[in-house]
């Protein structure tokens, strides 16, 4: 149970990182080429965005938590699991960042839960 408890919160930890990146890079200028990705303000409003920094945190927190799991659990169960995050980040997205979620997404995501149930019954 210990392991499957540290693998929910290492999904959580990964999509709330996401919708914290993008929250942050939102709210920057965009970035058009390379050359606007590897200008120096740009570098340094990434690294220095509490967002952004927020979303390294939380995607560490779920490294050390999957490295956690990883030891109890088969990766054969965990890295499709892992899917999860990406449905709950839509979720995320359409709830906090107001993001259009079209049908055919919406499909897409049920589809994804129906395997993760799948894989979960096995």
């Amino acid at each position: 149970m210990f392991a499957i408890t540290m693998l929910a919160i290492c999904i959580l930890a990964g999509a709330f990182g996401q919708i914290s990146w993008k929250h942050a890079m939102s709210n920057m200028e965009k970035i058009e080429d390379i050359d606007g990705l590897l200008s120096l303000d740009t570098l340094l409003n990434i690294i220095t965005n509490k967002f952004i920094i927020l979303g390294l945190l939380l995607y560490g927190l779920a490294f050390f938590l999957w490295l956690s799991a990883m030891s109890t659990l088969d990766i054969s169960f965990m890295y499709p699991m892992l899917s999860l995050a990406y449905v709950l980040t839509a979720i995320l997205a359409f709830v906090f960042l107001g993001e259009e979620v079209t049908l055919i997404r919406w499909t897409g995501i049920v589809l994804v839960m129906m395997g993760c149930i799948l894989i979960m019954r096995s």
